[in-house]
């Protein structure tokens, strides 16, 4: 019996060492914090803006057309260039027109000169009815007919006028400054006041872009109908590159689409290099001058339930919090925050699926490759 209790007490000195480093190390299968990565919610500056459909229009736009009838002579400009206002584009047969300039100044001519005679013999009457030698009835007739004479004259220099102008409408010249288009009659063609436009102008600087806007962004404190001074006009092209220049809004239509409930909105944009043409479509940018500062997260560390948005942060203990949040418009890869946080907290944007509220974790800073500027759009 002794031996026994002998030999139990040298097992239990022999099972010591194994026993005791398994109690220093802890609880079996306790695994270490995980790790998350987090990024810093910031403030930045943010440029207030929406994008329409919009579509470039010549602020103006003339059609040329013929005022006398005649042949067409040569062209005298090249098709698609840059004409000046003032500029020769056809030419119209003029010989007939030369022709009723001369007939007409002859007739001015033969008018001056039966005034004259009507005006001598009137003077001469005058005299005679002063010496008692002719009728009051001679003296009338006299008068009458210089100034039928004068009427006459008076109709035929009207006449020379008009025959001027029509001598010098058959010089067509550009009425505008712009971009003309494809002639459409040939030299030799005979044309005239009906026969239908001879070529298009547009004019190239400034452009307008005219775009739909919803009522509920015209109206109010902050529509853009009373803030019109504030705001610029950018535009994305269809290639999606930027247009290099911005513009200001001219002005919104007076009736407003039944449709769509939305009011057409012009705007002029400047086209010094020529990258903007009539009927071109574009997205029009309608965008804040001044920016905004506002507070962004980025869109990683969003998360929805059935109660609504929250996201999950580290705090100053490396422990998970729930953080219910508000949030406002969309900006690229982050997003507003209007409620819920400040700026400097951790929010985590990878590894919110092995973590949950109160868990401790070791946080790994991100380094954000894009953050939310003006240019980022909705």
């Amino acid at each position: 019996m002794q031996v026994a209790l002998i030999g139990l007490g040298t097992a239990a000195l022999l099972a010591a060492p194994f026993l005791a480093p398994a109690h220093a190390q802890g609880a079996p299968g306790e695994a270490p914090p995980p790790a998350v990565t987090v990024e810093q919610v910031r403030l930045a500056d943010v440029t207030e803006q929406e994008t329409f459909t919009g579509r470039v229009e010549a602020a103006e736009s003339v059609e040329v057309l013929a005022r006398v009838q005649g042949y067409l002579g040569p062209r005298q400009f090249e098709e698609g260039a840059e004409v000046e206002k003032g500029d020769i584009l056809f030419t119209i047969d003029p010989a007939p027109y030369e022709a009723a300039v001369a007939r007409a100044e002859a007739a001015v001519q033969s008018a001056r000169a039966a005034l004259e005679l009507t005006q001598l013999n009137y003077e001469r009457q005058q005299t005679l009815i002063e010496r008692r030698t002719a009728s009051q009835a001679a003296l009338d007739e006299a008068r009458a007919n210089r100034d039928q004479a004068e009427a006459t004259l008076r109709q035929q220099e009207a006449a020379l006028r008009l025959a001027r102008l029509d001598l010098g409408y058959t010089q067509i010249a550009a009425p505008i400054s712009g971009r003309i288009g494809i002639a459409s009659f040939s030299q030799g063609a005979l044309v005239g006041p009906d026969s239908g436009p001879l070529a298009r102008i547009v004019q190239q600087d400034p452009m307008r872009v005219a775009f739909p806007v919803p009522q509920h962004l015209l109206v109010g404190e902050d529509g853009y109908a009373k803030r019109k001074d504030e705001v610029a006009v950018k535009l994305r092209l269809a290639d999606g590159s930027e247009y290099p220049h911005q513009g200001d809004i001219l002005f919104t239509n007076i009736e407003a689409n039944e449709g769509t409930d939305s009011v057409m909105m012009h705007a002029s944009m400047p086209n010094p290099d020529r990258l903007l043409y009539d009927k071109q479509l574009v997205d029009a940018i309608v965008a804040a001058k001044t920016p905004e500062e506002k507070l962004m997260m980025p869109q990683s560390a969003l998360l929805i339930d059935q109660q609504g948005t929250y996201t999950l942060l580290v705090n100053g203990e490396d422990k998970v919090e729930q953080r219910r949040i508000t949030t406002g418009e969309q900006r690229g890869p982050a997003i507003v925050i209007t409620g819920g946080l400040v700026a400097g907290d951790r929010v985590i944007v990878a590894g919110q699926q092995k973590v949950r509220p109160g868990m401790q974790v070791v946080p790994q800073d991100a380094t954000p490759t894009k953050q939310a500027t003006a240019s980022t759009d909705r």
